[in-house]
């Protein structure tokens, strides 16, 4: 059980360190209107927030997705700083549970 803390520890904090490289190169395909290339970025934003009970942003990385995928190319803005506002309470969510867990990285 210590080994898969270790490890789930781990990967929330590579999440956090990826994060803000993840959302800027989302920001960066959907200004360069490389849809396909932002639409799989935002999915493994997606799944990989599921992974670490980052569910809020999860439900707006796919409300994005969704977006990009029907072509809703009026509500990207919004849509897009829905996730940017859910990534920072994510930040804050995931730093706190990592100070409450003195050891693990963070």
């Amino acid at each position: 059980m210590a080994e898969h803390d270790a490890m789930m520890a781990r990967f929330v904090h590579d999440y956090l360190e990826l994060l803000d490289h993840r959302l800027s190169s989302i920001r960066n395909h959907l200004e360069q209107r490389n849809f396909m290339t932002a639409h799989v970025a935002l999915l493994s934003l997606e799944s990989t927030s599921v992974m670490v009970g980052a569910d809020g942003l999860a439900l707006a990385a796919g409300r994005l997705r969704e977006a990009v995928e029907r072509g809703e190319r009026d509500t990207v803005p919004t849509l897009l700083a829905d996730v940017t506002t859910e990534a920072e309470r994510t930040r804050q969510t995931l730093d706190e549970t990592a100070v409450a867990e003195p050891g693990q990285p963070g």
